[in-house]
């Protein structure tokens, strides 16, 4: 899929940088073009009326600039026609020509019905002008356009090869960064299913294999049977508990964890955490762990209050299990001037540097067996950041022999409290 991707995108990318250089080359190749022509005719015109615009110098004498705009040199010749319709004069420039050439050159430009025009079987153009003596019809060479519109034509085409192979090389480059993300969400996703999959794989083992025994042993009573209901039981709900956790997920990826109509509530912060710090003090208790806390009171924020009571049972969960046996829970909550700090810290192994980039991802775990017999599966951390991003704060980690492992968690506060 990411193949075909990157192709598509060098493809489009392609398709619209050949298109356009394709428009700005043959616009600047048909003005050049437009241009030599009059260079042409403008030559045309000085041959014919070189009383008035003056002959091309041979020579530019020392210390003075030559006349702007003159026209290149190229070979003509001008044939001035009498009012009897018989050749008078022929005036040659660089080249040279018979009067029989000349007398069937003219009866050609005159079948003409526009005063100038190109005689294509001689390479000519030529150009008629009518006064008192006469008709003057000029005879320019078109070698010299044709040069230049071949050597131009060649530049155009060089430079369109040129920039779309570069253009290439830079659409193969930018088609792999522009894709990385969609990789990595795709590799995740993948990564993700196969997670979700091996989890609910086996609860269900362990619910399948308590059936059959029960199936084995249809004369015992039910509470002969007491521990293999239990424990399906308890898988069941291990089970139900990750299915929630994945569809908080999936919601939070199609950005309806909170619909329209759920719309933030003001709430008091401070009297959030230190409610679940209460409810926390049996856990903390059971775990032989030491609580304490540090809440400023009156600190309210606009949010959901479901998702952060969520937040506060996940943090405090997660530093109660891996505080260690007579380990220690700090808990704070602090204002600043834009934002609400909330603190959790706890002892215990502390997280290693490479892994602590990690641990919001879903279903990451430093230690596997360990989580697992807690009763984790990877997820609350990744739901704890989601919660944190939907209400436009922030969430960090440091882990150090000395400090333990801190999360941080800033919230912004009400515009009326900062």
């Amino acid at each position: 899929m990411i193949k075909e991707l990157r192709r598509r995108f060098v493809l489009i990318n392609m398709a619209f940088v050949i298109s356009i250089l394709s428009a700005v080359l043959g616009v600047f190749y048909y003005a050049n073009s437009k241009r030599i022509e009059r260079q042409t005719v403008l030559s045309l015109m000085q041959a014919i009326d070189h009383d008035r615009q003056g002959r091309l110098p041979d020579k530019v004498e020392f210390g003075r600039r030559p006349p702007k705009n003159l026209p290149p040199l190229i070979p003509s010749f001008v044939v001035t026609i009498n009012n009897r319709s018989s050749i008078d004069n022929i005036k040659e420039n660089n080249i040279t020509v018979t009067k029989e050439l000349a007398s069937t050159l003219v009866k050609l430009a005159e079948a003409g019905d526009s005063s100038e025009g190109e005689l294509k079987d001689y390479s000519l153009r030529y150009l008629k002008v009518t006064n008192a003596e006469g008709i003057k019809i000029g005879f320019a060479d078109q070698s010299y356009e044709r040069n230049n519109l071949r050597t131009l034509f060649m530049s155009c085409f060089w430079v369109f090869l040129g920039a779309v192979f570069l253009f290439f090389i830079l659409s193969m480059y930018l088609s792999r960064l522009a894709l990385r993300p969609v990789e990595n969400a795709w590799r995740m996703q993948n990564q993700f299913i196969a997670d979700a999959s091996h989890e609910l794989k086996t609860p269900l083992t362990v619910i399948l294999a308590n059936l059959q025994i029960l199936a084995l042993h249809k004369e015992c009573t039910v509470r002969e049977q007491q521990k293999w209901l239990d424990n399906t039981k308890e898988e069941a709900e291990r089970m139900k508990q990750l299915v929630e956790e994945l569809l908080f997920l999936a919601r939070s990826d199609a950005e309806s964890v909170q619909t329209p109509q759920s719309a933030k509530e003001s709430l008091d912060f401070s009297d959030m955490v230190l409610n679940g710090v209460l409810l926390f003090e049996s856990v903390a208790f059971e775990h032989k762990v030491n609580l304490e806390n540090e809440i400023e009171a009156g600190i309210r924020l606009e949010g959901w209050e479901a998702s952060l009571k969520q937040l506060i049972t996940i943090l405090l969960d997660n530093a109660c299990k891996y505080a260690g046996k007579q380990g220690s829970v700090f808990v704070s909550l602090k204002k600043t001037s834009h934002n609400a700090v909330l603190t959790v810290q706890n002892t215990g192994d502390p997280i290693p540097e490479k892994e602590r980039d990690h641990v919001f991802e879903r279903f990451y775990r430093t230690d596997k067996s360990r989580v697992r017999k807690e009763g984790g599966y990877g997820l609350g951390l990744s739901i704890a950041k989601t919660i944190v991003d939907h209400h436009k704060g922030r969430i960090s980690l440091t882990s150090g022999p000395e400090t333990g492992t801190v999360f941080i968690i800033s919230l912004p506060l009400p515009s009326r409290q900062q």
